[in-house]
């Protein structure tokens, strides 16, 4: 593939002009850069289609006001079409301050300059005017680069996003599998988790909270338990008083659960009621103490249904209670174990 050259187009019917132009021009331009001269409009259009076919850069366009046909205001302004970001500078003999405001509004040029050009200011000009262009051109390419890189980026984290969400699918659907067995181990556990989830549910509702809080509340609720699947099933089922170091080996159900859902804790809004569902509003439960506003309303709701169905199953130690009596014992509880606001949506939402 050929590598071409930027180039620098100088434009003047007069040859003594254009080839003193082109001599004050070669020692400022790079090495990647050549010099295109032409002694008419027409010429001057043939080279930038030339240039544009090849697929070429003009940095920028001299052009002489007085031209024969197509004057050197009218030609920046067709260059201008074709190659919007080159310098454009145009000279005149007899300057006038309307071609010149014209130029700069129509052909968005650069610099006017009056003929005979003094040699230091051409100069100083091109390569202040270049400096820019080629800054331009190097903030152009680190953009359109940096882009590049950002749409790819975008793809890839799109990507690891969708990975994650399966990877988290799927360990979820294992815990789910997990706690369900886990309540298959004998008749008292049974339907304890699904009883808890619909209790919180209830419960959501009558805060008012949202469909999609209250999904990840029923969600939570399902799982509140799973840190019990490792522990002996004696102990579990232990028809009468544990003790203290069986005590201690049950309490430690909440911290083992927190660190089973850990792998999915950014997922679920409401996670650390799995960890956090034995605190007690006032800061008596366990297992770090925490009062109700230290940790999330899903975590005081899946508190109260947890209670509410332990009092109304059956359990190892003693049969259920009434509904009358559990209902007695949250409102007793009231301020102490249970969140005020969650036990009175969640007794209205009883009576209906």
């Amino acid at each position: 593939m050929e590598i071409y050259k930027d180039t620098v187009l100088c434009v003047d019917q007069d040859s003594s002009d254009l080839q003193r132009l082109t001599a004050d021009l070669k020692p400022v331009l790079e090495d990647n850069e050549e010099i295109f001269a032409a002694g008419t409009a027409e010429q001057a259009l043939d080279i930038t289609y030339r240039l544009g076919l090849e697929g070429r850069q003009l940095c920028m366009v001299i052009a002489d006001q007085n031209l024969p046909g197509i004057q050197g205001i009218r030609l920046l302004e067709m260059i201008h079409k074709r190659f919007p970001s080159s310098v454009k500078i145009l000279l005149s003999r007899n300057g006038h301050l309307e071609e010149a405001v014209y130029a700069f509004n129509n052909a968005n040029l650069d610099r006017y300059l009056s003929k005979p050009w003094v040699p230091e200011e051409m100069i100083f000009a091109v390569k202040s005017l270049l400096r820019q262009h080629r800054m331009k051109r190097i903030n152009q390419s680190l953009l359109t680069d940096l882009k590049s890189k950002n749409v790819e980026l975008g793809a890839t984290l799109t990507e690891l996003r969708d990975a994650k969400q399966e990877v988290e699918t799927s360990y979820m659907r294992t815990i789910q599998s997990l706690a369900i067995a886990l309540e298959a181990k004998d008749n008292y556990t049974a339907g304890h988790s699904q009883r808890v989830a619909k209790f919180a549910v209830m419960v959501a509702q009558g805060l008012g909270l949202s469909q999609t809080e209250i999904e990840m509340i029923r969600q939570v609720a399902l799982l509140h338990d799973i840190g019990k699947i490792g522990m002996i099933d004696k102990i579990l089922n232990k028809p009468g008083p544990l003790t203290d170091e069986e005590r201690v080996l049950v309490r430690s159900h909440p911290t083992v659960g927190g660190q089973i859902m850990s792998p999915v804790k950014d997922s679920l809004k409401f996670i650390d009621a799995v960890k956090f569902h034995h605190e007690n509003f006032d800061g008596s439960g366990y297992p770090e103490g925490r009062t109700g506003g230290q940790v999330s309303i899903g975590t005081r709701i899946v508190r109260l249904a947890d209670a509410f169905d332990a009092m109304t199953s059956n359990r190892p130690y003693r049969g259920a209670q009434t509904l009358k009596y559990a209902i007695e014992e949250m409102r007793n509880f009231t301020g102490t174990q249970f969140d005020p606001e969650c036990v009175e949506a969640f007794v209205k939402m009883l009576a209906k």
